[in-house]
C-alpha cells in the first residue's frame, strides 16, 4: 500500500502487507512510544512507523541498540502511563529474555505489546526456534493471528487485554503471515495529543526481589486464570463445521493450508483454528474433540499445540486417534505449505490428491539444475566489500580462523570470498575468538 493510505486517518479497505496492518493498528491505538531493532520479517513495521512518527508527532519511534533494549524502552514508557509497542525477530526474543521474563512478574501500566516473528524454513534466521514456550515460562498471554485482516484486529485487541490485566501480552506471527498481502478494513485514526506525566500519578513498584517476586508471580497466574476465560470467549478461535468425525486443529498460516488442502481433496474435516495460543482456551478444545475419532493437530516446528491437546484428550475423549509430529505424520523440520497439509489429509482420508505434488517438485528441481547458480552476496557499492578486500591483503600470507557474525558481512561465506569460518550467533565473534586464542597454537 502508498504511505499515503497507512498515514490517511479516515476508515476504509486497503490492500496491505500484515506488518503495515500491525502498524495500523498501532496508530489506531493511540501508542505514544515504539522501540525496534531491526529484524526480517518484522522489519517493515518498523519502516512504517518510522514513516507514521512522521506524520503524527504525537507518535514516538526510536531504533535501540538491541532487542533487550528495545523492550525496556516500552517497558518503561508503559509504567510512565503511555502505551507503548515493539516487534522484533524470534532470535531477538532471546536478546530481550532476561528483561522479558522480569516483566511478566512486575506487569506493566498502560498497554503494551511485544510482538514477535517465528522463522519456519530459516529464511532469514540463523535457527527454526520456536517462540511459542515463551509465553507459558515467562506468564504472559500470547496471540497469533492468520491473516493481515486478523493482525491488525489482534494488535488493537492486545493493548486493550494489556490494560485490562495490566500483564504484558504478546502476538506471535511466523514469516509467511508477516509477509501476505490482502484487502484489509482498517478504521478511522483517533490520536490524543502527546502529554508529559507525574511520576507520582502513576507510581507503582516494579521490582523483583525475594518475597515481592514470589507474590508477583502468583499475581501474574491469577491473572492468566482470567484471561483463559475470554480467550473462551474470544472470536479469534473459531470451529468451521465439517461432517463425519474427523477434525483438525490448527494455527497461524497452517489454517488457510488446511482450507486449501480440504477443497483439493474435497473432504471436509471439522476445523478449530486456534488465535489465542497462551493460555490456550481448554474447554473450547475439549468440547471440539469429544465427539470425533480422530484429530490432527498441524502446526509448524515443534508440538506445542499436539502436546496440550494430548493432554486435554486424556479426560475429555481419551479413545481419540490424535496425528501430528508425535504420531510421523507431520514433520518437526521446515515450514509448511498446501502439500504437506494435503498429503497427511489424504492419508487420513484415503483419498488420493487430484496433483501429484511430488511429481511437480521433482520436475522444478530437475530445470532448476541446469541454471546456472546464483549465490547470495553483497548488493552493489556495499561497504563490506572494500572492508574484507582491506582485511585480505592484512592477512596475506598468516594463518587465520575468521569468526564471522550475522549481519549482511556474513555474505563472506559465499564464493568468491570464502572467508569465513564461523557464524554462530549475533555478537558471537568476539567471544568464539576470545575462547579459540587460548586452544589454537597455529592461528
Amino acid at each position: 500500500m502508498t504511505f499515503k493510505d497507512l498515514a490517511d486517518p479516515s476508515a476504509k479497505t486497503c490492500f496491505m502487507l500484515t506488518n503495515e496492518a500491525v502498524a495500523r493498528a498501532v496508530l489506531e491505538s493511540d501508542v505514544k512510544v515504539t522501540a525496534f531493532y531491526p529484524g526480517s520479517p518484522t522489519s517493515e513495521i518498523l519502516d512504517a512507523l518510522y514513516l507514521l512518527s512522521a506524520e503524527y508527532p504525537d507518535l514516538k519511534m526510536e531504533v535501540s541498540s538491541n532487542e533487550k533494549v528495545a523492550l525496556e524502552t516500552v517497558a518503561g514508557a508503559s509504567m510512565a502511563g503511555a502505551r507503548s509497542f515493539t516487534s522484533m525477530k524470534s532470535v531477538g526474543l532471546n536478546v530481550a529474555s532476561d528483561t522479558f521474563y522480569s516483566l511478566g512478574y512486575v506487569g506493566v501500566n498502560a498497554g503494551c505489546v511485544l510482538l514477535f516473528a517465528d522463522d519456519p524454513h530459516a529464511h532469514s534466521s540463523q535457527s527454526e526456534q520456536d517462540g511459542r514456550y515463551f509465553a507459558p515460562t515467562g506468564h504472559v498471554p500470547m496471540l497469533e493471528p492468520s491473516t493481515p485482516q486478523e493482525a491488525y484486529e489482534m494488535t488493537k485487541y492486545a493493548f486493550e487485554l494489556s490494560e485490562k490485566y495490566r500483564i504484558l501480552t504478546m502476538i506471535r506471527t511466523t514469516t509467511r503471515v508477516n509477509h501476505q498481502s490482502t484487502a484489509v478494513k482498517i478504521g478511522k485514526v483517533e490520536r490524543t495529543p502527546f502529554e508529559k506525566k507525574n511520576w507520582k500519578d502513576v507510581k507503582a513498584q516494579y521490582f523483583t526481589l525475594g518475597a515481592t517476586a514470589r507474590k508477583l508471580k502468583g499475581e501474574a497466574l491469577d491473572k492468566l486464570v482470567k484471561i483463559e476465560q475470554d480467550f473462551e470467549k474470544s472470536p479469534f478461535n473459531n470451529i468451521t463445521e465439517g461432517f463425519g468425525k474427523i477434525g483438525v486443529i490448527t494455527n497461524g498460516v497452517n489454517y488457510l493450508h488446511t482450507l486449501e488442502a480440504a477443497k483439493l481433496l474435497d473432504v471436509k474435516p471439522h476445523v478449530l483454528k486456534l488465535g489465542t495460543l497462551y493460555p490456550l482456551p481448554r474447554e473450547i478444545i475439549s468440547k471440539f474433540i469429544e465427539n470425533l475419532d480422530a484429530v490432527v493437530v498441524i502446526e509448524e516446528l515443534l508440538p506445542y499445540l499436539e502436546d496440550q491437546i494430548t493432554a486435554i484428550a486424556k479426560t475429555a475423549n481419551p479413545k481419540i486417534e490424535i496425528s501430528g509430529k508425535h504420531s510421523g505424520d507431520l514433520p518437526t523440520v521446515g515450514e509448511y505449505n498446501t502439500d504437506i497439509v494435503t498429503d497427511v489429509l489424504s492419508k487420513i482420508y484415503k483419498r488420493e490428491a487430484p496433483v501429484n505434488f511430488t511429481k511437480l517438485l521433482d520436475k522444478a528441481n530437475e530445470l532448476k539444475s541446469i541454471l546456472p547458480t546464483r549465490l547470495p552476496t553483497f548488493c552493489p557499492g556495499c561497504p563490506h566489500r572494500g572492508t574484507m578486500w582491506s582485511v585480505q591483503q592484512a592477512i596475506k600470507g598468516m594463518n587465520y580462523v575468521i569468526n564471522n557474525d550475522i549481519g549482511c558481512y556474513s555474505m563472506l561465506l559465499m564464493e568468491p570470498y570464502s572467508l569465513t569460518d564461523s557464524v554462530l550467533a549475533m555478537g558471537a565473534s568476539q567471544g568464539l575468538s576470545s575462547g579459540m586464542q587460548h586452544v589454537l597454537n597455529d592461528r
